[in-house]
C-alpha cells in the first residue's frame, strides 16, 4: 500500500487521538486504585499497547516503522490528553473521590471481617499448638528425669583401677533411677 508521508502522519495522529481513550480507561483505574503498583502496571500496559498499536499501524501503512508514524501517534495521544482529557480529568477526579469513599467503606467491612476470621483461626491454632507443646514437655519430663538424690551416685574412691593388665584412670559410676 503506497501512502504519502502526510497521510501516514494524519492517520497516525487520528489513531493516537483515538488511542487516548485507552489512556483514559487506565487513568480511571489509576484514580480509583491509588497504589504505586497499580500506577506502574497501568503505565506499563499503556506503553506496551501503544507500541503494539504503532507497529500494527506502521505495518498496515507501508510495512515499515517510520518516525513520522511514531511522532504522529504520540502527537495524537498528547492532543487527546491536553484537550478532551483535561475536561474528563476534572469529572473523573470528582467521581473517583466518591467511588473511593464507597469502596473504602466496603473494603473496610471486608477487612474487619477478614481480620476477625483470621483472628479466630489463629486463636484455634494457638490452642492446638499449646496442647502439643504441653504434651511434649510432659513427655520430656517423664522420660528424661534427673536423679533425685546425689547420694545414690557412687564414684570410685581411687582414681586409678587396674583393668586387665593396664593402669588407666577410670571413674566408675552407678546410676540408679528412682521410680
Amino acid at each position: 500500500m503506497n501512502v504519502s508521508i502526510f497521510d501516514c502522519l494524519m492517520i497516525a495522529f487520528l489513531a493516537g487521538f483515538l488511542f487516548g481513550i485507552v489512556y483514559e480507561i487506565l487513568r480511571v483505574i489509576r484514580l480509583i486504585l491509588q497504589f504505586k503498583t497499580v500506577v506502574f502496571v497501568c503505565d506499563i500496559l499503556f506503553f506496551i499497547a501503544s507500541a503494539f498499536a504503532v507497529i500494527s499501524l506502521s505495518e498496515n501503512l507501508g510495512n515499515y516503522v517510520r518516525i513520522y508514524t511514531v511522532l504522529g501517534f504520540g502527537a495524537g495521544v498528547f492532543a487527546y490528553i491536553t484537550t478532551i482529557g483535561r475536561v474528563l480529568n476534572l469529572f473523573e477526579s470528582a467521581m473517583a473521590v466518591v467511588w473511593r469513599k464507597t469502596l473504602g467503606r466496603l473494603f473496610m467491612k471486608i477487612k474487619v471481617f477478614c481480620c476477625n476470621l483470621v483472628g479466630k483461626i489463629a486463636h484455634k491454632v494457638k490452642a492446638v499448638f499449646v496442647k502439643i507443646s504441653e504434651n511434649v514437655l510432659e513427655y520430656n519430663k517423664n522420660h528424661f528425669k534427673d536423679l533425685n538424690s546425689h547420694k545414690k551416685i557412687v564414684y570410685n574412691k581411687n582414681k586409678s583401677d587396674i583393668i586387665g593388665d593396664e593402669n588407666k584412670n577410670v571413674i566408675k559410676a552407678v546410676v540408679k533411677r528412682s521410680p
